[in-house]
């Protein structure tokens, strides 16, 4: 593997542990609305956890796949962090919409 396929791999898993911050400042932002007096139904909070499943796990390979320098085990990282990092931001979408389209009934 050239070193530049290397960097685009760390590149994609810099880019995943960018999502699974969002994330945490989307929930860090609905605990404080929630803390303040906010009115927030605990369907919302597990549909803001849920992302969670798939960020936690994407962040752990992400990590892993920059502190190895190692490129056999940067080619079996690589598809981990990505497919559970597309996983999560598919699942933060999908829970945005589905506590705006229940704000909207």
């Amino acid at each position: 593997m050239t070193q530049m396929a290397i960097e685009i791999r760390r590149w994609s898993g810099k880019l995943v542990l960018f999502l699974a911050l969002c994330w945490v400042v989307v929930l860090i932002a609905l605990l404080s609305g929630a803390a303040r007096g906010a009115s927030v139904p605990p369907l919302n909070i597990a549909l803001a956890l849920l992302p969670g499943c798939a960020f936690v796990p994407a962040t752990y390979f992400a990590v892993q796949l920059h502190r190895t320098a190692d490129a056999e085990q940067i080619g079996r990282l690589w598809p981990k962090t990505v497919v559970y990092g597309i996983a999560g931001l598919v699942l933060l979408f999908g829970g945005a919409y589905a506590v705006y389209a229940g704000g909207q009934s």
